[in-house]
């Protein structure tokens, strides 16, 4: 892998005139009561730093970009959640008329974790186009197309590929309004398939929001989401006696479908500092996991959740002091309604980190 990046590295210094080579980092610190979600809590103090560095080049109308991250993540108690995500990628854009625009890129992920954790080990290649247009100076429609590959090396029932593709519609108005509007298909495809299952997944999703400036640097935000599973399926394994499902384990989009809607207020007080606090709400159902009892009886055929959510964040920029350098502070608290008792929980989160670029 590092003979790749070297040589596009040397690749992107030989196609262009212009280079410019980025750093940047961060540092949080977590103070989580329910790490794992769910009515038995188990709080942790989490540690994770990200380090990101970048190669960007332009030559005419063409911006390229090589660029590596380095992401760890430690739980001070449980030990064994820990990981570490690595993280190397290209990246192009080119602009073909002021109104007209192509993004396209690759990136190659590898993440371990540690002790029992490592079945979870995963490599991951993904991909991505998208063709952008601007109609006006307020409407542009971006249309394009994103690939993964993820591979569980020590797992390969869980390992799949998702093909989505997607249409998005930004305007905005004299108003001082801006709307979104998007819609993306997506499949989820198993390589290895089981005989009582079809091996893919197809997903729909809508979404939608608003924008709205209501004072001088203050701004309101509301947003709203729809999911339906047009096909589904939940991978299965058993262990020491015990039926394991993978919605349980990795609770992606795929694994249910329903709605989320939201309600945020962000208002700066500086050019260096703001506050954002939003509240949102989600329904979930869980198409392919049942409900059991304590003694491991089914007794209802669908999971289903409903989530409150809570948040406030502030960020300042330091740079006055500290060239480079930005605070973020983070409170988010969750209530989740679920008709499966062990689903029944709140979170409280808190974190302060610091990001640096150069």
């Amino acid at each position: 892998m590092k003979k790749v990046i070297i040589i596009l590295f040397v690749f992107g210094s030989l196609m262009v005139s212009n280079a410019q080579i980025d750093l940047s980092t961060e540092m949080f610190y977590y103070s989580d009561d329910n790490i794992y979600n769910s009515a038995v809590k188990v709080s942790d103090n989490i540690m994770n730093g990200a380090l990101t560095t970048s190669y960007t080049s332009q030559k005419g109308a063409n911006a390229f970009q090589i660029y590596s991250q380095q992401t760890f993540t430690y739980y001070q108690e449980n030990m064994i959640t820990s990981s570490y995500l690595q993280k190397y990628g290209v990246a192009d854009n080119y602009q073909f008329s002021d109104e007209t625009q192509m993004n396209f890129g690759a990136n190659y992920s590898l993440k371990n974790n540690r002790d029992v954790f490592t079945i979870l080990d995963f490599t991951q290649l993904s991909a991505y186009s998208n063709l952008s247009h601007a109609f006006s100076e307020t409407d542009m429609l971006t249309g394009g197309y994103i690939y993964y590959n993820n591979r569980f090396k020590n797992f390969s029932l869980f390992s799949h590929s998702v093909h989505k593709m997607f249409l998005r519609w930004n305007s905005s108005f004299e108003t001082e309004t801006s709307f979104i509007l998007s819609s993306d298909v997506s499949a989820k495809i198993y390589p290895e398939t089981k005989i009582s299952e079809s091996g893919s997944v197809y997903q729909l999703n809508l979404f939608a929001q608003v924008g709205q400036s209501i004072a001088e640097n203050t701004g309101l935000s509301l947003y709203g989401q729809m999911r339906k599973n047009l096909t589904a399926e939940s991978r299965t394994f058993y262990y020491d006696n015990t039926l394991f499902y993978q919605d349980e384990l990795f609770n992606d989009v795929f694994s249910n479908e329903g709605y989320e809607a939201g309600i945020s207020l962000t208002k700066m007080f500086s050019g260096n500092a703001g506050i954002k606090a939003e509240i949102n709400y989600s329904s979930r159902t869980f198409s392919n996991l049942p409900v059991f009892d304590a003694n491991g009886n089914e007794v209802l055929p669908n999971r289903s959740d409903n989530q409150l959510g809570f948040g406030v964040e502030y960020h300042h920029d330091l740079s006055r002091y500290f060239s480079g350098v930005s605070l973020h502070l983070n409170w988010n608290y969750l209530i989740n309604k679920s008709n499966d008792m062990l689903y029944k929980y709140n979170n409280q989160m808190y974190s302060v980190g610091f990001n640096y670029s150069l």
